[in-house]
């Protein structure tokens, strides 16, 4: 499996990963049940390891689809700039999620253990919202049925990205 492969099969995981993570951890803190917590702890550390990866083959996917029929350069810098956000959440959040396992246990007798495991439910909502944003950037650059949807939304993006189409062309 190479880089572009590897990035193009894997770059679904953080997402869905990210929604299981939350919905898990979000459960777990709201039952204060340590197991689904725990879970939903590590799900989140899960989260950002992958998520290490998917960026680092982001560039060589993006060298493998340059010049593709209908792929628009700055559509992909687009994503890639979202991309960045989306990693840095994922490691804060999975950081901070490992720390709460590790120090606490997901245990909500100690103050810090409570704060810890709350600051990580926080920053999963934060991890899923920027991995579903450049989910959806990177989905334009190849998937024109979600790119009609978005230039109906903004006419201005519709008229920014056929005029660089028209100068690709040329």
């Amino acid at each position: 499996m190479d880089a572009v492969y590897f990035h193009f099969a894997m770059n679904h995981f953080p997402v869905i990963a990210s929604i299981f993570g939350l919905v898990i951890l979000g459960y777990g803190v709201l039952r204060r049940n340590d197991p689904l917590t725990s879970t939903g702890l590590l799900i989140m550390v899960v989260t950002a390891l992958v998520a290490i990866p998917v960026y680092l083959t982001g560039e060589p996917a993006e060298e493998g689809v340059e010049g593709l029929p209908g792929v628009i350069e700055t559509l992909i810098e687009s994503h890639e700039d979202f991309a960045m956000f989306a990693l840095i959440s994922a490691i804060v959040s999975g950081a901070v999620s490992l720390v709460a396992l590790l120090f606490s246990r997901a245990r909500f007798e100690s103050t810090v253990g409570r704060i810890l495991v709350w600051a990580s439910l926080g920053l999963a909502v934060v991890t899923l919202g920027t991995m579903g944003w450049t989910a959806k950037l990177g989905g334009v650059i190849r998937h024109t049925e979600i790119r009609a949807a978005a230039d109906q939304a903004s006419p201005a993006a519709a008229e920014t990205r056929r005029k660089d189409d028209h100068d690709d062309d040329h």
